[in-house]
């Protein structure tokens, strides 16, 4: 047995509320980083310039920007490899871009 058990002085006690906020923020973190960022059909639109994202393939998406007073399209792709946006596309004409497909009526 011990004479003079040790009390909980100042020091210990900051060490106990600075471990369990350390693991209470680890878990916050992991929570956060586990959900998937997801960009489908966002736009915006400044001024002259238009910018959308479109499903390139099942797990690759791009961004394509317009300019509405050029009438010009851009598509940017997001290259893994090299962790660079790269343009896959550029200064695809509006006018080249196929219509709206007519329907046929139901008989």
């Amino acid at each position: 047995m011990h004479p003079n058990p040790p009390g909980l002085d100042g020091k210990l006690f900051a060490i106990g509320v600075l471990s369990i906020t350390a693991c209470i923020l680890f878990v916050g973190l992991m929570l956060i980083t586990l959900q998937p960022a997801y960009g489908i059909g966002q736009s915006d639109r400044a001024g002259d310039y238009l910018m959308l994202t479109q499903q390139l393939t099942n797990s690759q998406e791009g961004v394509v920007v317009i300019d509405a007073a050029s009438r010009l399209m851009t598509l940017y792709a997001f290259n893994a490899a090299n962790r660079q946006l790269q343009v896959l596309q550029a200064n695809i004409p509006l006018s080249e871009l196929p219509g709206p497909q007519r329907t046929r009526p139901a008989p």
